[in-house]
């Protein structure tokens, strides 16, 4: 009865240290690539690997390499969910100090709180564009791992303490025809007036989406969420000069959203709009 209990005391002080490692471990991937001919748009994504289990995000550094036979130049288009304001949290603005020649270093820095609260569920980070310099090699991203330096590192924090977590499946990414993946929309890169204010937004307040445009033409106000599922989509009528338009936003619950605006064959770049409880 004495080695019954015993073992059975250590299969639970093994489950139970399974389980705790478990929540530190993640996953990265590359996402949504797209070309507009001249630059190519990728997502950097991340996850908890295991199905149930959650943790606090802190700092976060992704690195990796791209071919540069095929592309250059990284920029950040774009930051996504883990972003600013979060919740209780707060993040600086992304930045990609520490990148050179081919690598990229792409920061998140935890500024305050205790994070993003991290699940099973795909989470974007940041967009980062490219210039193409040949669109007949193959796009070659490749993480760095744990046994190359500097690593990608993902940092979990407690109310205490902020630790290391453990990568699991670095998703790399090679497309050969990475430029035929593409919308039919050009992106309207002058998007002088194009705002959403207040921003964030407390409760049922009024949200205007402001725009110019130099002709009356009709287009559509899009609204998708971080996932990129579209949650408003209204056509809408602009005239010549400044558009002040209402985003009837309150159906729409708390959280971390995109807005556009589409006229004809081009779209605007998104701009962020947070929805806080009141």
């Amino acid at each position: 009865m004495k080695i019954l209990k015993t073992l059975l005391a250590a299969l639970v002080l093994t489950a139970s240290a399974t389980l705790v490692s478990a929540a530190d471990e993640y996953d990265v991937r590359f996402h949504n690539v797209t070309c507009d001919g001249d630059k190519v748009y990728v997502d950097i994504q991340v996850k908890a690997s295991n199905i149930g289990e959650t943790f606090n995000l802190s700092e976060q550094n992704y690195r990796f390499s791209f071919n540069a036979e095929a592309i250059t130049n990284p920029t950040i288009a774009q930051e996504l969910q883990i972003s600013g304001a979060v919740n209780n949290s707060f993040y600086a603005q992304h930045s990609l100090r520490g990148s050179k020649a081919n690598i990229v270093s792409y920061n998140v820095e935890l500024s305050g709180g205790e994070g993003y609260l991290l699940n099973d569920d795909w989470v974007g980070v940041g967009r980062l564009a490219f210039d193409v310099v040949d669109n007949g090699e193959c796009l070659e991203l490749t993480w760095q791992r744990a046994d190359q330096f500097p690593p990608t590192y993902v940092g979990k924090a407690t109310e205490t303490t902020r630790t290391s977590a453990t990568g699991i499946n670095f998703n790399d990414l090679q497309n050969c025809e990475f430029c035929s993946i593409t919308s039919n929309e050009g992106v309207l890169t002058n998007n002088v007036g194009f705002d959403v204010y207040p921003n964030p937004v407390v409760g049922n307040e009024e949200v205007s989406v402001t725009f110019y445009t130099d002709k009356a033409q009709n287009g559509t106000l899009i609204v998708t969420d971080v996932t990129g599922k579209t949650i408003l989509s209204e056509n809408i009528n602009l005239i010549s000069g400044d558009n002040i338009l209402p985003l009837k936003h309150r159906a729409i619950n708390t959280g971390t959203y995109f807005v556009q605006i589409r006229t004809g064959n081009e779209v605007t770049q998104a701009k962020k709009f947070v929805k806080l409880n009141k």
